[in-house]
């Protein structure tokens, strides 16, 4: 693969970090203007991303300087941060781990957080959670020389999966650490089962453009349809990460008790987000020069 394995784990732990805080900060923001019942329960659904968010960006964090081996490398992105779009995602990641865990150390430990300071890291957090999940994607289609990677399509598709992960983090925690009369809102659960739709929708329209757009890209995708890397593709990502997790949506209350339901879907769409980025970033080939470009 052209990144390690360390690069996949932290697009994905970093995108979904920035999906669970993002969810998070904008129902509570909801809440704050419109004011419901189904809104403050929405809020104390999403408060468990608060604390997730800067718990799974800290461990990418980790993963970046283990993909960057050594101090010379990491003091370089520290002090270059608009050397390359990974020396700017990392500044973006490092400034939003503080955000997020300074607001959650707070909760945490402050018996009253002034007001002004949550809205501050609320709308705050909220921009560079959204920096962050167009980051994870922007890393990869900035690439000159991988046609797969280089389309908007891929920066969409890794914002939606990250907004889904990001609500699957929250709802695992719900579901395993709250008591049944405090599980996931139904808002939240209908929220999920939309953002997987549309993962699913910009997933089908990444493959159709890149299937059409070179020799290379084309190549690559059948790496994943048909090739090599088709078992984590459709097993993995379309399975695990878009099928089951729909089919748990339908089935849930009715044929399956609902927490069950919910920490299983969820669980697949962690899976599914994982393996998402390892195959495009496996499936990547390297365009070669046309000798009239020399």
């Amino acid at each position: 693969m052209l990144f390690s394995g360390y690069i996949v784990g932290y697009l994905f732990l970093a995108g979904a970090g920035s999906g669970a805080f993002f969810v998070s900060a904008c129902c509570c923001i909801g809440d704050a203007v419109w004011k419901t019942e189904g809104s403050e329960r929405l809020v104390r659904s999403t408060q468990m991303g608060f604390c997730v968010a800067p718990c799974l960006v800290l461990l990418a964090s980790l993963l970046l300087l283990l993909d960057l081996g050594n101090a010379e490398r990491v003091w370089l992105v520290a002090t270059m941060p608009f050397q390359s779009v990974m020396s700017a995602g990392a500044w973006f990641v490092a400034l939003f781990t503080l955000v997020s865990g300074g607001l959650a150390v707070a909760a945490l430990l402050v018996r009253e957080v002034p007001r002004a300071l949550l809205w501050a890291c609320c709308v705050v957090g909220l921009l560079l959670a959204a920096g962050t999940m167009g980051y994870t994607g922007v890393l990869l289609a900035d690439m000159v020389g991988i046609d797969f990677w280089r389309t908007p399509w891929l920066v969409a598709l890794f914002v939606a999966s990250s907004l889904s992960c990001g609500v699957a983090a929250i709802t695992v925690l719900d579901v395993a650490l709250l008591p049944p009369t405090r599980a996931a809102a139904p808002s939240l659960w209908r929220v999920a089962c939309v953002l997987t739709c549309i993962e699913a929708c910009v997933l089908a329209a990444f493959m159709a453009v890149q299937h059409g757009y070179t020799e290379t890209a084309r190549a690559s995708c059948d790496l994943l349809l048909s090739g090599r890397l088709s078992a984590a593709f459709w097993g993995g990502v379309c399975a695990a990460g878009l099928a089951v997790p729909l089919a748990a949506h339908a089935v849930a209350g009715r044929l399956v008790p609902a927490p069950a339901a919910h920490l299983v879907a969820s669980a697949g769409v962690l899976v599914g987000g994982l393996l998402l980025r390892y195959c495009v970033i496996a499936a990547a080939l390297y365009t070669p020069l046309a000798l009239s470009a020399l």
